[in-house]
């Protein structure tokens, strides 16, 4: 006789510097059969998401550290996979309407009773479970669409770029700059084509990572060599810094490389001319699961124009330009950075962004050093 599969336990976080209300929480949370985890302020609810995936995560507004609005940002932006609902001893409507704005998807006031939190906490879990169980066959359909599409406009440059080396006859000017139009336009469309593919790849778990022993000392100089003469074409130095300590890394180097050309070919777009752009390679521990772990950083920090603090929750989102109703100025797929971090979690790493208007960017990239 098979035994039918334990069901996971729906995982919550509560973040509240009450101690009396946050384990009494934990208390009847777990009774009702959820995996629960607590955190005493802010800064170590945003260390414990990074550290476990949560279905749902209980934040308080108000604490001394970090207040809840700002441990909301961080999560919308570092694990966008996560819900959070609000409950908070203070009834504000501006509060509320900001929570929401930032994506909480509930806010709520103490006192609550326990039936009614339990209600709602199971109510949020069920939409979120819909939510990507819809999300799954989006990406499933789209994934078929986007083949399908691509491969009549790979032909198409493909025939452009044969036309245009005059294998079918010589071409007048005008021919030829009909075609190199049609060339270009068609490689933009590919590529914009292929990395919806990428990300919907990541997305569905359908990618395979060719994981080998490497080291970042070898790995980032050529990379920004490559650039080097990108940078200089706008005037910006490019420097980069590696600690020869770092140990070798079990990676898809192919794959962490596209991560770092994406993260320094934005860097130079959006730097000015006389700016900077570092890369620096080291080591740091940092506590997972409650285990001191060792990683290997990766910083690209640039002086450009930064990111207001508006759009840097939603940086990594590939529909951030729907969610801050603001375009980019420089023409790109829009998708490269929702790319680059799913390769790097794809890793069992992280990847964050601090940023100022202004001011410039730092990307960091987070990868774990051993078996990873």
């Amino acid at each position: 006789m098979n035994e039918k599969p334990e069901e996971k336990k729906p995982r919550l976080l509560i973040v509240d510097d009450d101690d009396a209300f946050r384990s009494l929480v934990r208390i009847t949370l777990t009774e009702e059969g959820f995996d629960v985890d607590e955190a005493a302020n802010g800064e170590l609810g945003i260390r414990a998401s990074r550290e476990r995936q949560y279905d749902l995560i209980l934040l308080d507004v108000k604490m001394p550290d970090i207040d809840g609005l700002q441990v909301l940002k961080r999560v919308r932006q570092e694990t966008p996979s996560t819900d959070v609902m609000m409950i908070t001893g203070y009834s504000d409507l501006a509060m509320a309407v900001e929570s929401i704005k930032l994506g909480a998807k509930e806010y709520l006031t103490k006192p609550i009773e326990a039936e009614d939190l339990i209600q709602r906490i199971r109510s949020a879990l069920r939409a979120h479970a819909a939510e990507a169980r819809l999300k799954e066959l989006q990406a499933e359909f789209n994934s078929r669409l986007l083949y399908e599409i691509r491969n009549p406009m790979t032909t198409m440059k493909s025939a452009a770029g044969f036309l245009l080396k005059g294998m079918a006859g010589p071409l007048t000017d005008q021919q030829h700059e009909v075609l190199a139009h049609i060339d270009s336009t068609g490689a933009k469309i590919v590529a914009l084509l292929s990395d919806m593919i990428d990300l919907t790849k990541f997305e569905l778990g359908h990618v395979n990572l060719n994981k080998q022993p490497a080291s970042l000392e070898k790995l980032l100089p050529p990379i920004c060599s490559r650039l080097e003469p990108q940078a200089r074409a706008k005037k910006v130095s490019l420097q980069l810094k590696t600690d020869p300590t770092i140990p070798t890394l079990n990676l898809d180097a192919e794959k962490i490389e596209q991560v770092i050309i994406n993260l320094l070919d934005n860097a130079i777009k959006y730097s000015n001319e006389g700016g900077t752009i570092s890369v620096t390679a080291s080591t740091v521990k940092q506590e997972t699961n409650g285990t001191l772990r060792e990683f290997a950083r990766v910083a690209v920090t640039d002086t450009g124009a930064g990111i207001s603090k508006e759009e840097l929750p939603y940086v990594f989102d590939k529909y951030k330009e729907f969610l801050t109703g603001k375009t980019s100025a420089k023409k790109t797929t829009g998708l490269g950075l929702a790319i680059c971090r799913s390769i790097v979690e794809a890793h069992n790493g992280t990847m964050t962004a601090e940023s100022e208007a202004g001011k410039g960017s730092t990307f960091t990239v987070l990868l774990p050093v051993g078996a990873g």
